[in-house]
């Protein structure tokens, strides 16, 4: 214990309270390895003397050659030269496709397909429609001519109002000469009087106790009831949230193994990390492990019913 305390000497409470107020160093900033700066040429390491030194060979010099371009000027056609790289098909017809003679079997090809041997044009309602023939047509010559049925006269009658169909009522209404001439009764005019209300004196928010009321004493009952609810027995406050720090705790020393365990892990940052294969790989010794009974037992899942 002489030698910790040798080593760590007590400091004045001020001075420790100072200490613990700074704030904790972020590790975010900092940076554990070479500073790089994407978009340049430079190497993630430093080149070695001997790799700056060293002559590629004919395979390395075959592969660093750039690929040749095979396309030429001539190739492009003017509508392909600003397209999102597929070809037009809209080209220019050549010289000679002009000048061709057609065969026989294209000019067969090339024929219109004729109508039906009994098509007939469509009806001057069918020409401006959708698509399908209109179910609107003049009536035959024989329908004009044809005679009255009685079931056609009954199917013809429009439909008839209910005998108690009552149609929708106006919304302004108009009054009888009767609703007019009417003259209220007296109850009526009681009950359409406004209703009146006093201007005052009214009573003063604070008024005198009487001498009989401040000499009365409560009953047993009246003092039972105005007891406060008490608190049950081993009831603790909430703790405030600030709270005196004792001496103790501001004149405390943290030994060698807290101070060590304080340090935080330094980590490759994963800038670096990911250029690395083989950080996520599981070595031979973590596969081949076994686990003890105290582990399989805690793995187990929890059997609920």
């Amino acid at each position: 214990s002489s030698g910790i305390n040798a080593e760590w000497p007590l400091r004045p409470g001020k001075e420790r309270i100072e200490t613990l107020a700074k704030p904790k160093l972020s590790r975010s900033t900092l940076s554990y390895g070479p500073s790089l700066s994407w978009g340049n040429q430079q190497t993630m390491w430093e080149l070695t003397k001997g790799a700056k030194s060293a002559e590629p060979s004919d395979r390395i010099l075959s592969l660093a050659q750039s690929k040749r371009n095979l396309s030429t000027q001539e190739d492009l056609k003017p509508q392909w030269e600003y397209s999102c790289g597929r070809q037009s098909p809209i080209i220019q017809v050549s010289g000679a496709a002009r000048k061709a003679v057609n065969s026989e079997r294209i000019e067969q090809l090339a024929q219109p397909k004729n109508n039906h041997c009994n098509y007939t044009e469509n009806r001057p309602m069918y020409e401006f429609s959708c698509g399908r023939s209109s179910p609107v047509e003049g009536p035959a010559e024989t329908a004009k001519t044809a005679a009255e049925r009685e079931r056609t006269n009954q199917l013809a009658q429009p439909k008839k109002v209910h005998s108690e169909h009552q149609a929708s009522r106006e919304v302004q209404s108009i009054l009888t000469q009767a609703a007019m001439n009417t003259r209220p009764t007296e109850r009526l005019d009681q009950l359409a009087e406004a209703k009146r209300r006093p201007d005052g004196p009214f009573r003063e928010p604070e008024w005198p106790v009487c001498k009989k009321a401040m000499k009365a004493q409560s009953t047993e009952r009246t003092r039972e009831l105005s007891r406060s609810k008490g608190l049950v027995e081993g009831f603790q406050g909430n703790r405030h949230v600030m709270w005196n720090v004792s001496k103790s705790a501001k004149q405390a020393v943290a030994t060698r193994r807290v101070e060590e365990l304080s340090v935080p892990i330094q980590r490759e940052s994963m800038d670096h990390v990911q250029f690395n294969p083989d950080v996520f790989k599981v070595s031979e010794t973590a596969k081949k492990a076994k686990c003890s009974v105290r582990t399989e037992e805690l793995a187990q899942p929890i059997s609920r019913k």
